[in-house]
């Protein structure tokens, strides 16, 4: 057979339009912002396709003349991937004319006709330096392999064309070469369908996980609502779970970790066949479980409680066992006449069950209504710390041996004419959210201190403490102003104490760990609090200057009928001990509760059993009846 040069052979209309796509696809998947394919001809290189959805120097039908250095050039030579970082900081690649056109980053792979001649190549360039990912890398080479398989075909097409003029007068003789060239060419065929398959896929799915993306989930959404209107007896739901430690852990094992830990969960739950499960990733941290069944009620209910149980169970990462701290909210057709309602209803549900607490929600008028009520409640939090409307309640902190008020938590409360009364906890919340929480945290902590220099004047040893939340940690003047503070109002340091949670200090480690150190070089306490409910407590005493630790009431709760409970409570103390650490328990309801705390050697208890949250003037009347029964008449003033 007559040898076929390649370099006249033409690419045709509909396989160039197919490039076209390809680069288009690759640049915004990557993304770059040049996406090239190459062709090399005797003394010049041509831009064969370039990607037209993205701004960039090159055009189609561009050349160079070879001998110039060329990263392309290069790939060709020496038949191999080429990866260029940044060619300014690269001697061998500082005189490439690309640096001209602003293009200091390459990835190239070559592509050869299946002769063993060379194409060209399949490339991307970048404006900054940067390395592709592995995924950017394989997603390129898998579309090198597609051009190949395409130029296969071609050139076995020119063949098929030589030898049927050639077979003229071989039939006999060449009968089993067509045979064995038209297999072949069935088998190009099948390579360049599954590429253009891997295409679509692309285009559906999140690359990090496999889970269908954004813009498909709406897709099949609107598509299940749709089944169910036309068949009643059909019924859909979304399931909507976030993760309120997912960036954390992003930011300390990285993306690739936290995906394969979405992807651990997923397999955890199982592929269960007696209804349609769809997986989707809508962002970064939450994932969206689509359901259609024509039994919803019982199978949602079973497929909420696997979820459920799956997302608080462990993850080992490298050697660590990690928590998910999740959220589940969920919606049904019952309530939604649309795909997009659908996965909204799920998504209000998710938010409510994140500030509500709960591990799961379905999605009701009452949630709509509370989101509303919260909207109004942040609106009405802001005229109340314009007009001052807030005020502080006292909970003791009491010796459980001498029953004696040595301390004090200060709780922030605020008393609404319509909403009635509000709590600590949400209104810190509110304050973070609508960026209220230094005019709210300073009123605590003026109005704290305050009340501590009084009591301490004629109390001995009497210490207030005070909730700091994760924004005013990050402030790098918080331990000025608490310094400021204590010398307005004559309070020594070391009657004031601090309670940091672990959810405060993950926010900036570092910052908070500087702000730390110099509240701890000025005298004041420093407690962690909420001990042992998060998953690197003890990690927590090591990194930061702590003096006390405060153990969670949800193990106190457990003690009479957990013997899980009461043993951490109980290794909890042996380590603070052997650390040095004063030791708070808070949560103490019942004599029990007291008697095992005192057997346990703490310093300190708190809760109902020695008195709930009250009014300042009602803490100064039962302060003054703990230390000087015999004359209530004793005066703070």
């Amino acid at each position: 057979m007559s040898k076929i040069n390649t370099s006249n052979l033409h690419i045709p209309h509909a396989m160039s339009e197919n490039w076209q796509v390809i680069v288009n696809l690759i640049a915004q998947l990557i993304p770059v912002p040049a996406a090239l394919i190459m062709r090399v001809h005797r003394d010049t290189i041509e831009v064969f396709s370039c990607n037209n959805n993205i701004n960039h120097p090159y055009k189609r039908g561009d050349t160079e003349q070879l001998g110039q250095g060329l990263y392309c050039e290069y790939v060709i030579k020496h038949q191999k991937q080429l990866v260029v970082k940044n060619a300014l900081e690269a001697p061998n690649w500082s005189n490439n004319p690309d640096i001209k056109l602003g293009m200091i980053s390459y990835c190239g792979f070559p592509i050869s006709w299946p002769n063993g001649e060379p194409f060209g190549t399949i490339c991307v360039l970048d404006s900054k330096a940067r390395e592709l990912s592995d995924i950017a890398t394989q997603l390129l080479a898998s579309y090198k392999e597609s051009l190949e398989a395409q130029l296969a075909t071609l050139y076995q097409n020119q063949q098929l064309k030589i030898l049927n003029s050639e077979l003229q007068s071989r039939v006999n003789t060449r009968t089993q070469d067509l045979v064995d060239l038209n297999f072949s060419l069935n088998q190009e065929i099948d390579k360049r369908r599954a590429a253009e398959q891997k295409v679509i896929y692309h285009q559906r799915h999140d690359l990090g996980t496999g889970f269908l993306n954004r813009n498909t989930l709406e897709f099949e959404a609107s598509r299940a609502v749709d089944i169910t209107i036309e068949h009643p007896q059909f019924g859909a739901s979304a399931v909507h779970i976030g993760f309120s430690n997912g960036k954390l852990i992003q930011s300390r094992f990285g993306f690739a970790v936290w995906e394969g830990i979405l992807v651990q969960l997923r397999e955890k739950i199982g592929y269960l066949s007696r209804y349609h499960l769809q997986t989707s990733r809508p962002t970064s941290t939450e994932l969206v479980f689509l359901i259609e069944s024509n039994n919803l009620a019982q199978d949602l209910e079973q497929f909420t409680q696997q979820l459920v149980e799956v997302s608080h169970s462990s993850f080992d990462v490298e050697g660590e066992s990690i928590h998910l701290h999740s959220y589940v909210g969920v919606s049904t057709t019952n309530n939604a006449s649309s795909g997009h309602i659908l996965l909204q209803q799920a998504s209000e549900a998710m938010r409510s069950c994140k500030d509500s607490g709960h591990k799961l929600i379905y999605y009701s008028e009452a949630i709509s209504m509370a989101q509303n009520n919260l909207n109004h409640l942040e609106n009405y939090l802001l005229q109340a710390v314009r007009s001052d409307d807030l005020l502080l309640y006292f909970q003791p902190k009491v010796s459980p041996t001498t029953h004696r008020w040595i301390g004090a938590e200060a709780l922030l409360r605020w008393r609404h004419p319509v909403l009635g009364d509000v709590s600590n906890e949400a209104l810190i919340k509110m304050a973070e959210k609508n960026g209220l929480i230094f005019e709210v945290g300073n009123f605590v902590l003026r109005s704290a201190i305050a009340k501590a220099s009084e009591w301490s004047a004629v109390i001995r040893d009497f210490k207030i403490a005070v909730n700091i939340s994760a924004v005013q940690l990050k402030n790098q003047h918080f331990a000025e102003q608490i310094e400021d503070l204590l010398t307005a109002y004559h309070l020594p340091a070391e009657c004031l104490e601090l309670e940091v949670t672990e959810s405060t200090l993950i926010a900036d480690e570092q910052v908070a760990h500087t702000t730390l150190l110099a509240l701890h070089q000025l005298g004041v306490t420093l407690s962690l609090d909420d001990f042992g409910t998060g998953y690197s407590s003890f990690d927590y005493l090591k990194k930061f200057p702590f003096d006390a630790i405060k153990v969670d009431k949800s193990f106190i709760k457990q003690l009479n009928i957990s013997e899980h409970d009461k043993t951490i409570v109980q290794s909890i103390i042996k380590i603070a001990k052997k650390l040095d650490l004063a030791v708070t328990v808070e949560g103490i309801e019942t004599l029990e509760h007291e008697k095992f705390i005192i057997e346990e050697g703490c310093e300190y208890g708190q809760g109902f059993y020695y008195g709930k949250p009250m009014p300042c003037d009602e803490f100064e009347v039962c302060l003054m009846s703990k230390h000087y029964p015999d004359n209530l008449n004793q005066s703070f003033q």
